[in-house]
């Protein structure tokens, strides 16, 4: 589950069930479209919702988040957590990217 320290700095080793949703989630999308890739990952799992320009980028991956039937629990209970705490985010979000444009 969910831990963090006190000074709220974002760790993917912290979270290790989410770190293997994501990885999991990557695998399933690596060879899709990269247009807005990442974009359009966080924006859904932090906010289901994604931009009508993202959507017409790239329907492929758009369809596969509304259908996949994938597992991302935790991933949106870290986004939950952080959502007023902006670099503690901004480094989550970082982090995602690294892992979906590698």
């Amino acid at each position: 589950m969910l831990k963090h320290n006190t000074e709220d700095i974002f760790t993917p080793d912290e979270s290790p069930e989410m770190r293997e949703e994501l990885l999991v989630l990557n695998r399933k999308i690596t060879n899709m479209p990269i247009y807005f890739k990442a974009d359009i990952v966080i924006s859904y799992l932090k906010n289901h919702s994604i931009k009508n320009e993202w959507i017409k980028a790239n329907p492929e991956l758009v369809t596969f988040l509304l259908h996949g039937g994938f597992n991302s629990r935790h991933i949106e209970a870290l986004f939950d957590f952080c959502r007023m705490k902006q670099d503690y985010r901004d480094d989550f979000e970082k982090y995602i990217k690294k892992i979906l444009l590698a």
